[in-house]
């Protein structure tokens, strides 16, 4: 009798760390009006790989991918910013500022958001004549990554 109270009290010790584990999945859409990535699991942006998917008419891509990071305090990183106002503490991998970072006009880019050994989370926008994005695969939350 004992044997038996004791596995199930370890199968439901089993089935609580289970059920409250809360993994991030890095989810995160594009606000179009405001031009901005807006995290959805309250997961900050620590780490953004921007990728330019287009290619020139000789098949060349436009630019390298990207990988923005966050250089300051991880207390303070934003769960959203704008593309139009990089704030200061980011960085790209190679030092430079991101402050005056913009979108190439006419072309397509892939956001993947990263870290911390959880899944990371991919989206996809495209950019008008001006550089705006104009369209996205992720307009609103609860939406699967591309990945």
């Amino acid at each position: 009798m004992k044997h038996i109270c004791y596995k199930y009290i370890f199968i439901l010790m089993i089935i609580f760390l289970l059920t409250s584990c809360k993994r991030t999945h890095h989810e995160f859409y594009f606000d179009i009006k405001n031009q901005k990535m807006v995290c959805c699991d309250n997961s900050p942006i620590y780490q953004l790989t921007i990728d330019n998917d287009s290619t020139t008419v000789d098949n060349f891509p436009y630019e390298g991918g990207m990988v923005l990071v966050w250089e300051g305090d991880r207390s303070i990183a934003p769960l959203e910013f704008s593309f139009n106002n990089i704030p200061a503490l980011y960085c790209f991998s190679k030092g430079k500022s991101a402050k005056n970072f913009k979108f190439k006009p006419s072309c397509k880019y892939y956001i993947k958001k990263y870290g911390g050994g959880n899944p990371s989370f991919k989206i996809k926008v495209w950019t008008d004549s001006n550089g705006k994005v104009y369209k996205t695969t992720h307009p609103s939350c609860s939406l699967k990554t591309l990945e």
